[in-house]
């Protein structure tokens, strides 16, 4: 996800490497330990996941019904033409600018924001899910695992070397050895990777052709990424490292896409629209007010309109933030998202009362959305302290969510100060259990134990608490 991140390895690696090797000699399985997770992390093809899993830990994934949901419809066409179940496949927004996607082990695709900001059209943003598939259906993570052993053998036997002249007092010897053999295996792997990338290439095309949709997007995109190969790495978005470009990739496309009949077709409207929408809420939020005033100056367009309402209540003034929301509700009553973030606005801005009507507005148009009930929940949660029937209210609405979607810790969070307002302690324990025990936290120990001394031993939250128990974090 950083722009800093480099596909080769550095002389600042090779020295970290030989600090290592000397703190822990004379462990020989170290070494080749160490340098195989190196390795597996570095941002090369379709391993550029494993690297950015532990960066994103740090940006976080952003969890938006509306957002999701688009990206849901962009993939899950190309997922049922691809031969998946798209339920099977886990895809996830991370909170990162940067230009990126990417796959890892168990059928995941992780979206930076940063794809869907730069991207003018939805046709873009399909076009690398597209590719992005195609190196799912190719069995790509999996066969990279013995490209990166076969391409270590030569390393390993340079850097015993190498380290062996370092002991023997010829640095120069040693780094060079070292270096020689880290560069063979990188020249050995990045071929292989370049034979995953073309491959994928050509399954993104097929993908596009049997779901009707235009190549041009991802030609763009590819195009741009190609032509920033003269920069300096710094300067170049990480898609185009990671997935080493080449203009003779762009040609490739072009030439695979001349026979596509749906070369011209351009973006279904309403797509085109919660495109827009999606874009303003990411900047929106994650912008400077200030800077999204500018970015949305002199326009009037509902996108516009969405993401100065936003911008108004990261000033907290609530009167302009709520009269906006409350125009685009005027123009598109249907639309569930305006009134879940009414709901939301007066929720931080301390009148969670006045929450509650527009998130149940927004949850009867659209029920089957586990955030939008999380959402009302915290809301009655805050109304709560003294009334139990909205701490009940959220324990229900989070329960809800929670059977929609198993795995939002967030929920088990909100339950636990609900309970809590209700002095109901062994069942928050047990949700903050819950909770650590998803976030693979050892304090999910702790607080099951703690839980399992008051709660009833017939119930499910009892069983669940002693699961936890069994659990390795």
């Amino acid at each position: 996800m950083r722009r800093h991140i480099k596909a080769v390895i550095s002389d600042s690696v090779v020295t970290m490497m030989i600090k290592e090797k000397l703190l822990q000699w004379p462990r020989l399985s170290r070494p080749s330990s160490f340098m195989l997770n190196l390795w597996q992390a570095r941002p090369i093809g379709v391993l550029v996941g494993l690297m950015m899993m532990v960066t994103s830990a740090h940006a976080g994934a952003i969890r938006d019904g509306e957002i999701e949901e688009l990206i849901d419809d962009y993939t899950r066409p190309l997922l049922i033409a691809a031969g998946l179940n798209p339920a099977a496949v886990g895809l996830t927004v991370v909170n990162d600018r940067a230009l990126n996607a990417y796959v890892t082990m168990g059928q995941n695709i992780f979206i930076h924001t940063g794809l869907i900001l730069e991207s003018d059209s939805p046709n873009m943003v399909i076009g690398v899910m597209a590719h992005e598939i195609g190196h799912i259906t190719g069995g790509h993570l999996a066969r990279s695992s013995d490209a990166i052993a076969r391409s270590q053998a030569p390393a390993l036997v340079a850097t015993i070397l190498g380290f062996g002249s370092l002991l023997a007092g010829n640095p120069e010897a040693g780094i060079a050895l070292i270096s020689g053999g880290q560069q063979i295996a990188q020249r050995s792997f990045l071929v292989y990777s370049r034979a995953q990338e073309a491959s994928a290439d050509v399954t993104a095309l097929k993908l596009l052709d049997a779901t009707g949709q235009s190549p041009e997007g991802i030609i763009e995109l590819m195009d741009t990424l190609a032509g920033q190969e003269i920069l300096n790495e710094v300067y170049q978005d990480p898609y185009a490292r990671s997935h080493p470009m080449s203009r003779d990739r762009v040609n490739a496309y072009i030439a695979g896409a001349a026979s596509s009949q749906y070369r011209d077709q351009t973006d279904d409207p309403e797509l085109v629209f919660r495109h827009n929408m999606a874009r303003a809420k990411l900047f929106g939020f994650i912008d400077p007010p200030e800077v999204t005033f500018r970015r949305y100056d002199g326009d009037q367009s509902p996108s516009a309109q969405y993401a100065r309402a936003i911008a108004y209540h990261q000033q907290a003034r609530l009167e302009q933030s709520i009269e906006l929301i409350d125009g685009l509700i005027a123009q598109y009553p249907e639309n569930p998202w305006f009134y879940e973030l009414k709901g939301q606005v007066f929720y931080e801005s301390g009148i969670a009362l006045k929450g509650l009507e527009p998130y149940e507005k927004a949850i009867s148009l659209k029920p089957e959305e586990p955030l939008l009930l999380i959402g009302l929940a915290t809301c009655q949660i805050g109304l709560g302290v003294e009334q139990t029937e909205f701490n009940d209210a959220a324990i229900e609405n989070l329960r809800k969510a929670l059977r929609m979607d198993s795995e939002n810790a967030s929920a088990y969070f909100f339950m636990s100060k609900a309970y809590g307002q209700l002095e109901r302690a062994p069942y928050a324990e047990w949700s903050l259990a819950e909770y650590y025990a998803l976030m693979r936290n050892p304090k999910a120990v702790t607080y099951a134990q703690r839980a399992l001394r008051g709660l009833p031993k017939d119930s499910i939250e009892y069983l669940r608490s002693r699961d936890i128990l069994k659990m390795t974090f």
